[in-house]
């Protein structure tokens, strides 16, 4: 293999740079406790958030005692990494196992057990401690790197920066734990019919690191799940994964199955013949998503055959797909429904 020279090298890496810039940040665990349990105007979204492509609660009791172990001996704890992202939310792409841990034991869900410093700690909950020491637990700091003005696709680097601070021997995609955690029919479905469909794939420019990690699959099942319903009174982590539970039971119906992969054929299929896709390199997935579901529910409510000339790349469509926020997609499904119906 021919090495690259010195001039190619530089070109190489200056072309490939993340336009990423962030601070450096001391955050309580009063603070970090109390935004990861105070929701936003939206009622769908807390101040610090745990994405869909994160993995579940993996930490046991014991690594979680040994984590508040260290915290109350002083010692150094890893940095956390944060994505500011729509409206001032804290997107957690590096440390959700210790958010999680500090949100259990300052509220008292966490009894702490084999404690080898503190080993007359054991059994106790953060409420057995005294007054003084509580207000000193919870003054107690974790240093944080918070990214933020990223000017591309926020959700592909977000994923990146993922991957690359999660790349040791338990890290796990969403898509992998549900596959194993939450195996069933739909997700059988998801993998399966549709994630290898090669008008989606000609249409999406899925990248190798979308369908090596399954930001492909984690798309769809958004795909599918907003179509049925974007009014939802829950978080989207907990009606995603209400939804899949729902579809593994419903998917058990071949008619209901093949009427959903029918209507996902017909959806791709107009999408190609309109030409409806043009550019989508700022906030990929978002105008993609909003594409996808718009026509789905425009389909569904009248026969479009005979449709011509549809241009969804409004000044409108393209100022909603540069935020990543819930209610400026739910915006532009609404826009391309309605473009396409007109």
């Amino acid at each position: 293999m021919v090495k690259a020279t010195l001039k190619e090298q530089e070109e190489l890496i200056n072309s490939l740079r993340k336009n990423v810039k962030y601070d450096t940040k001391e955050f309580t665990l009063e603070l970090l406790h109390s935004k990861f349990n105070r929701y936003i105007e939206d009622g769908k979204n807390r101040e610090i958030t745990i994405p869909f492509y994160q993995r579940n609660f993996v930490w046991d009791k014991k690594q979680q005692s040994k984590f508040i172990e260290s915290i109350l001996l002083g010692l150094p704890i890893s940095t956390m990494t944060f994505a500011e992202i729509e409206n001032g939310v804290l997107e957690i792409i590096d440390g959700s196992q210790r958010m999680r841990t500090i949100n259990a034991f300052l509220n008292n869900e966490l009894k702490l057990i084999g404690l080898d410093k503190l080993s007359s700690l054991n059994e106790l909950t953060f409420n057995n401690f005294s007054s003084s020491r509580k207000r000193k637990i919870k003054n107690s700091t974790v240093r944080a790197i918070v990214i933020f003005d990223l000017e591309k696709d926020n959700i592909d680097i977000s994923h990146e920066l993922f991957d690359r601070l999660n790349t040791g021997g338990e890290a796990l995609t969403t898509m992998e734990i549900i596959r194993g955690s939450k195996q069933g029919e739909f997700v059988n479905f998801i993998f399966k019919e549709c994630a290898n469909n090669s008008t989606l794939n000609q249409l999406s420019y899925f990248s190798k690191q979308d369908k090596k990690r399954g930001y492909r699959e984690e798309f769809l099942i958004k795909y599918f799940a907003f179509i049925e319903n974007m009014e939802f009174h829950t978080t989207l982590n907990d009606y995603l994964d209400n939804y899949i539970d729902t579809q593994n039971d419903n998917f058990k119906n071949d008619v209901y199955k093949d009427k959903q992969l029918q209507q996902f054929k017909e959806m791709l299929s107009f999408v190609k013949k309109h030409n409806l896709i043009q550019d989508i390199s700022i906030n990929r997935k978002n105008r993609l998503l909003a594409i996808y579901i718009g026509t789905t529910l425009a389909l569904q409510e009248q026969d479009l055959s005979n449709k011509k000339d549809i241009n969804l790349f409004t000044s409108e469509f393209i100022e909603n797909a540069k935020s990543n926020g819930f209610e400026k997609l739910k915006d532009n499904v609404e826009l391309v429904k309605n473009i396409i119906l007109s």
